[in-house]
Order: C-alpha cells, then sequence, then structure tokens
C-alpha cells in the first residue's frame, strides 16, 4: 500500500477533536455537588487573601516599599489561585500551579531568612540572642501555618485527577 491505500483510507472531513490521550483533551468538569472542593479552595484563598491585606495594612507596618512589596507577594499569590480555581480549565489550572508554587517558594524563602535571622542574633547577642533566636524559630512555624499549609493542599488536590478533572482536564499521568 503506497500513498494511494493511505489517502483512500482517510475521511474527506478531518476531525478537529483531539484524541483522549493528547493534554488538549478536554473533560467534563465536575460540578460542585459532585466535587464541593474547588469551591472550598475558592473560599479558603478569598478568606486568606483578605487576611494577608488586612494583616500587611494594619498590623505589619514597615518603612521600606520593598519589604512590603515583598509581603505582599502572598495576597496576590492567593488571589491568582482563588480566580485560576473559578475559571476553571487549562489557563485557570495553570494559574492555580503558579500561584500556589510561588506561595511555596515564597515561604521557603522567608523561613531560610529567618532562620538566618534566629542564627545571628545567637552568635553575636550571646544569652539574650539565644531567647530571642527561639522567638524567631518559632515564628517559622507560624510562617509554615499562614502561608505554606493551604497552597500544599491545593496543589496537591490540582495534581490528582479529581482536581484535574474539576478543571475539565484529563489526567496527567496513566490513561483515562
Amino acid at each position: 500500500m503506497g500513498k494511494k491505500g493511505i489517502r483512500a483510507g482517510k475521511s474527506g472531513s478531518r476531525s478537529t477533536t483531539p484524541p483522549a490521550s493528547s493534554p488538549q483533551a478536554q473533560v467534563a468538569p465536575l460540578t460542585a455537588r459532585q466535587d464541593p472542593r474547588r469551591w472550598i479552595y475558592v473560599g479558603a484563598d478569598l478568606v486568606f487573601t483578605i487576611g494577608y491585606l488586612w494583616a500587611f495594612s494594619d498590623l505589619l507596618n514597615n518603612r521600606f516599599g520593598w519589604a512590603r512589596g515583598i509581603l505582599y507577594i502572598l495576597p496576590i499569590c492567593t488571589l491568582m489561585m482563588a480566580i485560576g480555581t473559578m475559571v476553571s480549565r487549562r489557563l485557570g489550572w495553570i494559574a492555580v500551579v503558579v500561584g500556589g508554587t510561588g506561595m511555596l517558594l515564597w515561604t521557603v524563602a522567608f523561613i531560610i531568612l529567618l532562620l538566618v535571622t534566629a542564627s545571628y542574633l545567637s552568635g553575636v547577642y550571646g544569652a539574650f540572642g539565644k531567647a530571642a533566636a527561639s522567638g524567631v524559630i518559632l515564628s517559622t512555624a507560624f510562617v509554615v501555618q499562614f502561608a505554606a499549609t493551604l497552597p500544599a493542599l491545593q496543589l496537591k488536590w490540582v495534581m490528582t485527577r479529581a482536581g484535574r478533572r474539576s478543571f475539565g482536564l484529563p489526567p496527567i499521568w496513566g490513561g483515562a
């Protein structure tokens, strides 16, 4: 069978729907009744965004603009995750992954900064520095709790089959 045999097997109309195994394939998104986690994460993202904005504007004032800018990365990322979860589809999924990854990277960098500060305080200021360092190390627990838990859970959900199906996407790994 040469070219004639191949051409004879093709139909005149071409299908624009990608095969189910392709990354562009879309599946029917889950409804809120089938998987309420999507709307739970939207609510949590919005609550955290409002909480971050309130904390950074009223409680944690800083005279340096760059330091305030670094703090405002968190509400930007949570808002990106909320919008991405509401929008759904591929672009929404990418927004959630980028926002969650940004928050986790921010958390790691901030924890490193806190640990460097603790070691400086402990080494330079003696016994008083050791007490201050223990307070700084304790504050890393708050950073993990308030900045890393939500994106870690949401990213875990987004990478699962059910999470990708909520976005109308096929699973990343394995078959259908």
